[in-house]
């Protein structure tokens, strides 16, 4: 279980990184990104998209989801009686502090509510009231600071419970961004090329 969550929750930083480096792009690379502006533009929604979906997943309130929650919770009702469904080292967990993590990743905070109604009434199901009345403009939008948040309150979780529950910790790079721009260095010195031959 928290192994699938941390590869989520890392793929959804690597699409967050990489959709924050499209952004940025444009401001060096607008001609390069412009000749193929539709492409981009595509690759760009898939970004958002997939961080969304991502994070929805991993704050799913549903209770067979393999989720935040879920896993915390689990923690709390076996802490208790650590060493039959979570190891001994979670014996001396701070209580408070799950509870109040625990409400960091339910719909009772604002931002994951507008993830989960984001996530729920637009991109895995469309709301039928939104589709009949066509009032899409009218779910609410998450910031770019509230999606760092959310992406960084699951890894910050995740990496937590893994030590405590005896996971090895992972280093997981940040290397896509350094590729995208290789790529359009090399789209630039294409089109610079094939500038100065005519």
């Amino acid at each position: 279980m928290i192994e699938h969550m941390t590869d989520e929750a890392y793929r959804a930083r690597d699409n967050w990184d990489f959709w924050g480096a499209m952004e940025k792009a444009f401001e060096e690379y607008w001609i390069e990104l412009n000749e193929t502006a539709a492409f981009w533009e595509m690759t760009r929604r898939a970004h958002q998209d997939a961080v969304a979906l991502r994070l929805g997943r991993l704050y799913d309130p549903h209770a067979t989801a393999t989720s935040l929650g879920n896993l915390l919770q689990t923690i709390k009702e076996n802490v208790s009686c650590p060493g039959v469904v979570v190891p001994a080292s979670v014996a001396g967990l701070d209580l408070t502090e799950l509870e109040s993590e625990l409400v960091a990743v339910s719909d009772d905070d604002p931002i994951v509510g507008k993830l989960l109604l984001i996530r729920n009434e637009y991109l895995a199901h469309r709301g039928t009231r939104h589709v009949t009345k066509g009032t899409f403009a009218s779910l609410p939008t998450l910031e770019r600071d509230e999606i760092s948040a959310l992406v960084g309150r699951a890894l910050n979780i995740l990496r937590k419970y893994r030590e405590r529950l005896g996971y090895r910790p992972l280093l997981w790079g940040h290397h896509e961004e350094e590729q995208f721009y290789r790529l359009l260095s090399l789209v630039r010195a294409g089109r610079t090329s094939e500038e100065s031959a005519h």
